[in-house]
């Protein structure tokens, strides 16, 4: 469940929402002049989150590179070619 609590009331109850968030992995967002400033979260959920987001930049990173070798082999660039560059590159430096 989502609420949204200004700052000036959670301040002085931190502890209870706290407890609330661990308890029934609730999510509190924390408001400020009526604008929202920040998110209140589990420690469990914000670790699904990082793990959840790592995974999606592995994802992405795995699309780019299937869509490069896709490139590649239209042009009739081998992944050996490929090594063969880096190896030269990274001998220069």
């Amino acid at each position: 469940m989502e609420k949204i609590i200004g700052i000036d009331k959670i301040r002085p109850q931190l502890g209870k929402y706290l407890r609330e968030v661990e308890k029934n992995e609730d999510v509190v967002i924390i408001s400020s002049r009526s604008k929202p400033r920040g998110v209140l979260i589990s420690y469990s959920s914000y670790e699904e989150l990082k793990k959840l987001s790592e995974k999606a930049k592995q994802m992405e990173v795995k699309s780019i590179l299937d869509e490069m070798r896709k490139k590649a082999e239209k042009v009739g660039l081998t992944e050996e070619d490929v090594l063969k560059e880096v190896k030269e590159v990274r001998s220069c430096e």
